[in-house]
This record gives C-alpha cells, structure tokens and sequence, in this order.
C-alpha cells in the first residue's frame, strides 16, 4: 500500500459522513423541562394539605412486621 491510498482509507470524511443522527421529535421526553421556569400562579399548587404520619411514627418506634416463619411451600 502506497501512501496516498493510506491517507485515503485514514480520511473518515471521503469513507461516510458521520454526522450525529437528530433524535426523532416524538420521542422526545421533557424530563429537561423541568425546573426551567421560575414557579409562577399557574404551576404552584393553591392549597397544601399536610399528612399527619401518625402511622409511620409508630413503625419507627416498634419497626416494621417481619415473618420469622420457615417458607417449605411448593410455588
């Protein structure tokens, strides 16, 4: 192999284009807008209900229910 044909096969612009493809506009998620815009009255909810949690305050006193039994059952 000669020289001009080594610079020929090294050259990836004369072998393929290797443009980067465009993402298909319908698949597009718009998980990155999210956050671009400062919340205004139309994306702030207009009343906050809080959930009083008495029933998780009690699982972190005692824990959580666990079954110490022996599993011999067929599935």
């Amino acid at each position: 192999m000669d020289q001009e044909e080594a610079k020929q096969q090294n050259n990836s612009t004369d072998q393929k284009n290797w443009e980067e493809k465009q993402p298909d506009p319908r698949f597009l998620t718009t998980n990155s807008d999210y956050g671009r815009f400062n919340p205004n009255i139309h994306t702030m909810p207009a009343y906050y209900y809080p959930i009083k949690g008495g029933f998780t305050q009690h699982l972190g006193i005692c824990g959580m229910y666990r079954n110490h039994s022996l599993n011999i059952s067929n599935n």
